[in-house]
């Protein structure tokens, strides 16, 4: 049974569709200076592409999770 997803849960999901994508457009902008002799800027837009691509890769899986409902309930409840 799939349980409802969390509000930031919601929020890590879009925020890692954004960094999967600046990772798409950094990677596309990497392949098109590979020919520069500019290794500074090579490297730093590499890097660049790296981090947006696993920062993509962990909140895509943190939305994707079950998380189990942590609150702690009275005595009474049980």
């Amino acid at each position: 049974m799939e349980q409802k997803k969390h509000f930031l849960q919601r929020i890590a999901r879009v925020i890692g569709i954004g960094c999967t994508v600046i990772a798409i457009g950094c990677g596309i902008y990497l392949l098109t200076i590979l020919d520069s002799e500019n290794k500074v800027l090579k490297g730093s837009v590499g890097a660049t592409t790296f981090f947006f691509f696993t920062v993509g890769i962990v909140l895509n899986t943190i939305s994707s999770t079950n998380l189990p409902n942590l609150k702690v309930g009275n005595e009474e409840d049980k």
